[in-house]
């Protein structure tokens, strides 16, 4: 029976019940309130004709859900730096330890689902992210990587620490079925965060064919996507989709002056090759145009050049092995810097481009792969899991929004190992997805080479870094790097 109409006709009954008992004896003058009394009872007999039986539902389709997630998350940070010298000044800075024995944050996400005409959905999430104390994310940007400087940009807002305000961070429309084919088109602010298989650590159900590999892209991203899923007998769930999304917007040209940047622009092809409830597959093609030089933002200056990835991921689940469910993962990706002659900014120092710097400007090429698995006891509701990523020199990705407090770890040039443990409250829930946990983790980064998710300028190898001023760095260079976590989380 649905809440609504039962609720109305219990207290349409009520009222007239109240009434009836408080009325005294009708008389002439009272023939008003005997008639209102015979109208509602009538009313109320006819809510009870209409309204389902318990259990059973109305047959109508909801056309709105509501849903979302509230973190709270207590950070033990530590960092060791070694000793370099500071770009642009020469200032020779020691080597050092940085700490936060306690950052706290709140998120909170807030989702809503409307099915709008027939085949037609629009999806909304807004995401509201700061720390215990602050209205900035000023404690958690310290600027020793690019994907964390002292500001939120639009690819990570509502994903890195910042003011608290509810920023959205989806906001797209579908329409399925195109000319009566297994065709769609969705455009809007895309589903291009937290992809798979990041989704097996956060413990939460994969996006299908809507979301992205996690190891090419978690950057929210502004855009639209045709796609395409017929059904094929021998690979069930099979979608392929061209995928198109704006990273930075450069506004009005100068006509007057010297040449202004270009836009920003991703293209890939994007294909969910086999999907069952246990397995799944993903291959992904994607080139980044005109890369900027800066975050997005009025400190972009140029255009650097083009970056093109290529990478696959794939994803098993083993029921009843033992006490539990065993699921694991796999990703592997390719990327090449395709740099321009372009520098940052003209005449600064040794004129980093991308991924280079100087005369020394060539295709550089980069490899990474991310691997993890969990297991699930089902009896206590517990889940352990681990996973491993590593980078190599020149390995560069669209990672910024990764949900990492040091730095995007998909994006480390070098290694990142992890570990942590999900318990389930076991609450009977009583939204629709309902659940409370806690979560306990461990993360450690050794770094091999600098830049780690910064596109600007060549990688030195820490080995290598000597407080002179042929290793000079834009960025203060860490080596290695560890997050004690806790979260308490509900969703609803």
């Amino acid at each position: 029976m649905r809440d609504g109409s039962h609720g109305l006709w219990i207290a349409a009954g009520a009222a007239a019940a109240v009434l009836a008992l408080s009325a005294p004896p009708v008389r002439a003058d009272d023939a008003a309130l005997a008639k209102k009394v015979e109208i509602l009872s009538q009313e109320v007999e006819a809510l009870k004709q209409n309204a389902p039986a318990a259990g059973e539902s109305s047959g109508k389709p909801q056309w709105l859900t509501f849903g979302g997630d509230l973190r709270v998350a207590h950070h033990i940070l530590r960092a060791k730096l070694p000793a370099y010298t500071q770009f642009g000044t020469g200032t020779n800075v020691p080597a050092n330890t940085v700490k936060n024995d306690s950052l706290l944050t709140n998120r909170l996400g807030l989702n809503a689902h409307a099915n709008v005409a027939e085949g037609v959905t629009l999806k909304l999430r807004l995401l509201a992210y700061k720390i215990w104390g602050m209205q900035d994310g000023g404690a958690a940007q310290a600027g020793y990587f690019s994907d964390r400087q002292n500001t939120v940009f639009d690819g990570t807002v509502g994903h890195v620490p910042a003011s608290g305000a509810l920023y959205v961070d989806e906001a797209y429309a579908t329409v399925k079925d195109l000319f009566g084919s297994s065709a769609w088109f969705s455009a809007g602010r895309r589903p291009s965060t937290g992809g798979v298989p990041t989704n097996v650590r956060e413990d939460r159900e994969v996006n299908g064919a809507a979301g992205i590999p996690a190891l090419l892209v978690d950057y929210a991203f502004d855009g639209a996507t045709l796609g395409v899923a017929p059904e094929i007998a021998r690979l069930p769930g099979f979608a392929a989709k061209l995928c198109y999304g704006k990273a930075y917007e450069s506004g009005y040209s100068n006509q007057t002056g010297g040449a202004s940047p270009r836009d920003s622009d991703m293209l890939g092809v994007s294909m969910l090759a086999y999907e069952t409830p246990d397995a799944r597959v993903d291959l992904q093609y994607q080139r980044g145009f005109n890369i900027m030089d800066n975050i997005p933002g009025p400190n972009v200056k140029t255009n650097l050049g083009d970056i093109e990835e290529f990478g696959a991921s794939a994803l098993r689940t083993v029921r009843d092995l033992g006490p539990g469910d065993l699921t694991v993962f796999a990703s592997a990706a390719l990327s090449e810097a395709l740099p321009n002659k372009n520098r940052y900014p003209a005449g600064f120092g040794a004129a980093p481009g991308l991924l280079c710097d100087g005369a020394d400007c060539q295709n550089r090429s980069g490899s990474a792969y991310y691997v993890g698995g969990r297991y699930d006891f089902s009896k206590t509701k517990t889940k352990i899991g681990a996973e491993f990523n590593h980078g190599s020199k020149n390995w560069i990705t669209f990672v910024p929004a990764g949900d990492d407090v040091w730095t995007s770890k998909l994006g480390a040039r070098g290694e990142v190992y992890e570990l942590y443990a999900i318990q389930d409250l076991g609450r009977a829930p009583i939204a629709r997805d309902g659940r409370v946990f806690l979560r306990i983790g461990w993360q450690y980064y050794d770094f091999k080479y600098t830049g780690t998710n910064s596109w600007v300028g060549g990688p030195t190898s820490l080995k290598d870094l000597q407080a002179t001023p042929a290793t000079a760095q834009m960025m203060p260079p860490v080596k290695s790097a560890y997050d004690l976590y806790t979260t308490f989380e509900v969703r609803f």
